[in-house]
Parts: C-alpha cells; sequence; structure tokens
C-alpha cells in the first residue's frame, strides 16, 4: 500500500502513527471533541501533538474555524454548540494538520438536513482544493453526491460506479 509515492506496509507503528495523525484526517459522527477544551482548543489539539510552531498553530486553527464560519463561536465549549456547530469544529480539527486523506463516518447521521448541507457544501470545497474524501453514508442522497461510489454488504463489495454512471 502506497501513501504519496512511499510504501507504508512496512513501516514501523510509530511511523503509521505519525502518517496516521499528519496525513490523514478523522470525522466521526458523533463528533468526538473534548468537552473541557473551546472550539478553538479542540481544533488546535492535534496540531499541538504533532508539533506545529506556535504562530501555524494560530494561524490555521483561526483560518479553520473561519472556513467553517464560526470565527464568533471560537471560545465556546461543545456543550454551548449545536450539532451542526460541533460538526463543523470536528472537521475544522479534521483539517488541522492539512491531511491528504480525509475520512468520514457518517458525518452528517447526526444533523438536521441543513447543518448536514452545510457540512457537505464544506466537503466539496475541500475536493475542489484536492483533499481525497472518503465518507461513509447510508443515505442515498448524500452518496449521490459523490464522485465514485462502492457498496458494500456485510463487509463484502457489491458494486463500484462513478458519478455519471449513478446519475
Amino acid at each position: 500500500m502506497f501513501l504519496e509515492g512511499q510504501d507504508i506496509a512496512a513501516l514501523t507503528e510509530l511511523e503509521l502513527s505519525r502518517i496516521r495523525g499528519k496525513k490523514i484526517g478523522s470525522i466521526f459522527q458523533a463528533h468526538n471533541l473534548y468537552p473541557t477544551l473551546t472550539a478553538l482548543e479542540n481544533v488546535q489539539l492535534p496540531m499541538r501533538v504533532h508539533e506545529f510552531s506556535e504562530a501555524e498553530i494560530w494561524d490555521r486553527s483561526e483560518e479553520l474555524l473561519q472556513l467553517v464560519d464560526l470565527s464568533d463561536r471560537a471560545d465556546h465549549y461543545p456543550s454551548q454548540l449545536s450539532g451542526g456547530q460541533s460538526q463543523r469544529v470536528a472537521i475544522a480539527r479534521a483539517l488541522s494538520t492539512n491531511p491528504l486523506l480525509l475520512l468520514a463516518d457518517e458525518p452528517t447521521g447526526n444533523l438536521d438536513t441543513e447543518s448536514g448541507k452545510e457540512v457537505l457544501d464544506i466537503f466539496s470545497q475541500l475536493n475542489a482544493q484536492s483533499v481525497t474524501i472518503v465518507m461513509i453514508t447510508h443515505d442515498e442522497k448524500i452518496a449521490g453526491r459523490a464522485d465514485k461510489i462502492v457498496r458494500m454488504v456485510d463487509g463484502k463489495l457489491v458494486s463500484k460506479s462513478d458519478r455519471s454512471e449513478y446519475i
């Protein structure tokens, strides 16, 4: 298996952990924000773990909160945010290390229709900027927005298609 031309199959667990932390962002259905950290601090955390400079941490976290339209909520704790706002903070956090790949597990599953649309619009913007997004969903409408669709049943591949074949 290769990532950026590097065979990652032979890497140590520590090397793989660093790649996961820096090159792969993860978004979960349940947000998984740290309740004792503000929105801003939640976004900054991965950069602190991966030793970004203090200037990079502040610049990038503010830029990302702006991207997800939450600059005005930076000092709010997860309990003070709506579900959609929490999910947008989770997206910003997942993007903080500039990942090549974004893994999203039912990222709109707990959201109302409008918040879900906002999340998918952000994904479209990111994908246009060359971020690869792998999203798991049970919603056919959401799947219909993807360029490629892979269907699985009970862990087995049942079909693959490009968007042009699906529409």
